[in-house]
């Protein structure tokens, strides 16, 4: 499964920045990132080439960070392709909590992170509707 590292941080100027630092230091590729901001406080959701050694470093560094698993699909990059995906999970009663995306090959191929409230379900009807699921980590994107 994929995983997502989710980073707690107050709105304040300086403070993502200090998240990115972590990570470039280590040397660890950002596949996607999206910021919701609350307020005084946001969340960070990333997806790397290396989660388990972004979780650390940013551990380190004192950071409110978890990470999670999270459903990656593959998907035609054409309209109507994410209308698809939820159509299928919604026929089968699944709901999806969060999602980003993004175009890894214009016209051809994108790449769709879900969160769902059960993955193993989530997988399957996505299985079931033909899309591709990323068994492993996002490092071969």
């Amino acid at each position: 499964m994929a995983k997502q590292v989710v980073v707690f941080l107050e709105n304040r100027p300086g403070h993502l920045a200090h998240v990115t630092e972590a990570i470039a230091q280590e040397e660890i590729n950002i596949r996607s990132v999206t910021i919701a901001s609350a307020g005084n406080f946001g969340l960070v959701k990333l997806i790397m080439d290396r989660p388990d050694q972004a979780y650390e470093a940013l551990k380190k560094r004192g950071l409110s960070v978890n990470i999670q698993e999270v459903l990656a699909l593959v998907m035609e990059d054409r309209a109507g392709g994410l209308h698809a995906v939820l159509k299928a999970f919604a026929e089968k009663g699944l709901n999806v909590k969060d999602a980003c995306g993004f175009v890894e090959k214009p016209g051809e191929k994108a790449i769709l992170i879900l969160e769902v409230e059960d993955l193993e379900a989530a997988r399957g009807v996505a299985r079931d509707a033909g899309f591709q699921v990323y068994e492993e980590e996002l490092h071969q994107i």
